[in-house]
């Protein structure tokens, strides 16, 4: 019995996401990423892209756009975005997409002032970093 108690509360630890809603204001501004991993452990690195992505986030609900920097600090980006909302369902905080009739959702898994991860539908996990002029 000491054994199942500590191995009790490891697992909820574990099944517990670390975005709380709090902390959602970080994900704010523009991020560069990184690298996507595949379920598989396949890794493809994102080294020369230049696209950033931006989120603008009012309480739940918020845009998400692609914008390319210039070299006088401006970004030049369309009036394209993609609108979406936040929710905390089963312990994950869920983004869902709408634009047209398409729907689709991205888990945050973890988010931090410099930090952003995300994983799909398909189990890809996106690594993102701040986006630094």
């Amino acid at each position: 019995m000491r054994i199942v108690l500590p191995l009790f509360c490891l697992l909820l630890i574990g099944c517990t996401t670390n975005v709380k809603p709090s902390g959602l204001d970080q994900l704010n501004g523009c991020w560069r990423i990184d690298k996507a991993v595949s379920p598989s452990g396949e890794e493809k690195q994102f080294k020369s892209s230049v696209d950033v992505d931006f989120f603008k986030l009012d309480s739940l609900h918020g845009i998400r756009k692609k914008l390319k920097p210039s070299f006088n600090k401006q970004f030049n980006g369309s009036n394209d975005f993609v609108p979406f909302n936040i929710a905390f369902l089963e312990n994950k905080c869920i983004i869902t997409y709408s634009k047209q009739k398409e729907i689709w959702q991205e888990e945050i898994t973890a988010l931090t002032a410099d930090k952003l991860r995300l994983k799909d539908a398909r189990g890809v996990v996106f690594y993102y970093t701040k986006y630094q002029p």
